[in-house]
């Protein structure tokens, strides 16, 4: 009788107990109109949380349709600075212990945020004329505004590649949102096809480096019909369907992509082929390696959103076909083909003018870093030194470039201007 009392006692006081357990950032999280909330353990943060928050479909219109957006959030303290990733795609990668590296660096919040119209985080319908550099950025400010009511210490916006070209985005939209922007490895492309990244390909590594990649490229062409069918083989083991275009045209626009990749990822010589002693299974593996066939295949489908990007608002490249045009199944070969087929394809040049009059204002407080090797470097922000920004260039980098890859004196640089701006000491 008496263990059945205490059980009953128990089963009363168990909703007060469970109410005195919820922390601070799950009290503030519970209290925002229509959200989603998961809570996952980790051992990177204090407390960790995959939220679905509304968003605006139409910031110009908040009261209009909305979506949810994709949020990861890692609490330490409501004092400690707050680091918001600006992710320029999908994050079904991401985990409960993913930590940006401005994150590690100031033991602080982290936000990080899926793009829009990528996985969950995707208007239903889905209208394409609210894909914009505008509309991003307004997704940021929300958030900002909204999560500043609980995170009182300074405010980091950073993102890697195309997210960095979104933290540039947001920061061009909402100058004074947070104290510090660090954009890693971002285009800053001032047309369609910004002619710089051409000119990139004729200056990057050595003479007799850019000659081999050529003659890797004709080769790999010229041999189509032995190196094809083992490039095949291994597509087919690793499951790429090509369903989106024929197999020897994603062979082709893998032959055309190799050199961007190359400079891109890897950038080291010592791991091109030598032709004399190779062989097409050798060659098929490479170009595997090189430039994954995923990106042929229908399932690439998923990253459809960001070709729209580029080709009505960021800009992108393509190939020089000439060298190589008798060697080639088709006529031309367009990355804009890759764009959603149900998008319709306009160039706007709008944004990309107000890019351009941005980073010549000396916009404050912002860290570009790059690295040489990477195609993307050759359209980086212009920041003039002594400007109120840095950009710090890897010397021989790619697009992994992080502060971490930097010299010792560029790192010192960097973390010297963060303490001074963000007004702490770095450990």
């Amino acid at each position: 009788m008496k263990s059945i009392r205490i059980l009953l006692f128990v089963f009363v006081l168990l909703p007060f107990f469970t109410l005195a357990q919820e922390s601070e950032i799950y009290k503030f999280l519970k209290a925002i109109p229509g959200i989603e909330i998961q809570k996952k353990d980790t051992t990177a943060f204090k407390e960790f949380y995959i939220i679905m928050l509304p968003q605006a479909v139409d910031h110009n219109n908040p009261n209009g349709p909305t979506f949810k957006q994709r949020i990861y959030v890692g609490y330490e303290g409501t004092g400690k600075p707050t680091v918001m990733e600006t992710e320029g795609y999908g994050t079904e990668w991401v985990s409960s212990n993913t930590m940006s590296e401005p994150t590690k660096l100031l033991n602080a919040n982290q936000l990080y945020v899926e793009h829009r119209y990528f996985g969950p985080s995707t208007p239903s319908p889905v209208d394409w004329k609210y894909l914009t550099a505008e509309q991003d950025a307004g997704d940021y400010h929300y958030i900002r505004d909204l999560f500043g009511k609980f995170y009182t210490g300074k405010w980091v916006a950073t993102g890697v590649s195309k997210g960095g070209q979104t933290a540039t985005e947001y920061k061009v939209f909402y100058p004074d949102d947070v104290d510090v922007t660090i954009p890693y490895v971002a285009p800053i492309n001032y047309s369609r096809l910004d002619p710089r990244i051409d000119d990139h390909f004729k200056r990057v590594g050595t003479k007799e480096q850019r000659k081999h990649i050529k003659d890797i490229q004709v080769y790999l062409l010229k041999n189509k019909s032995t190196v094809l069918p083992e490039w095949q083989k291994i597509a087919n083991k690793a499951g790429f369907k090509f369903t989106t275009i024929d197999d020897e045209s994603a062979y082709d626009y893998s032959v055309l992509e190799f050199p961007f990749s190359f400079w891109q990822y890897t950038a080291d010589e010592t791991k091109l082929p030598d032709l004399k002693t190779t062989s097409p299974e050798k060659m098929g593996k490479f170009l595997v390696r090189i430039v994954p066939p995923f990106w042929y295949t229908e399932a690439a489908n998923t990253y459809a959103a960001a070709n729209y990007q580029f080709y009505t608002q960021l800009g992108y490249y393509e190939y020089n076909e000439k060298p190589f045009r008798k060697y080639l199944k088709n006529k031309d070969y367009p990355n804009s083909a890759f764009v959603p087929k149900d998008a319709t394809i306009v160039w706007d040049p709008t944004y990309q003018e107000k890019l351009k009059k941005f980073i010549a204002s000396n916009p404050q407080h912002m860290i570009y870093i790059y690295g040489e090797a990477d195609p993307w470097g050759s359209t980086a922000a212009k920041i003039k030194p002594g400007s109120g920004s840095l950009k710090m260039v890897q010397a021989g980098g790619t697009h992994g470039a992080h502060i971490e890859t930097l010299s010792l004196e560029q790192q010192k640089l960097v973390t010297d201007t963060l303490e001074k701006w963000l007004d702490m000491k770095i450990e």
